[in-house]
């Protein structure tokens, strides 16, 4: 009974499940870009996530911030393996490519009274 079903996974799926792999890292977080006319009407907003499917294989770019302090290629490297091993299991879609973009450092907040 191995045989293979041919199931249609939403976008929006496989952008959730790319987000709560990385609501797992600390230190880093998905830019949300502006929003533009378009998503206004449709209601969907763009997540700092960009996801391609071209058949069984998924293709990944994240743009993301990272708090100040952060080992960048260390951050970057355990969101690439969350995203990778999430899709890879809940899915069984090969994830070819994960691409980090660190396009900002959040400063670190200062302390109350200080």
């Amino acid at each position: 009974m191995s045989e293979e079903l041919d199931l249609e996974i939403a976008p929006d799926v496989l952008y959730g499940i790319a987000q709560l792999a990385l609501d797992e890292i600390e230190g880093l977080r998905p830019i949300v870009p502006p929003a533009r006319v378009g998503e206004f009407l449709s209601g969907r907003r763009a997540k700092g996530i960009a996801i391609e499917r071209e058949g069984p294989d998924v293709y990944v770019d994240l743009r993301v911030a990272v708090a100040y302090g952060v080992e960048i290629p260390k951050v970057s490297a355990q969101a690439q393996r969350a995203i990778r091993e999430a899709v890879a299991s809940m899915t069984g879609l090969a994830v070819r490519s994960v691409n980090v973009q660190v396009e900002s450092v959040d400063a670190p907040e200062e302390p109350p009274g200080g």
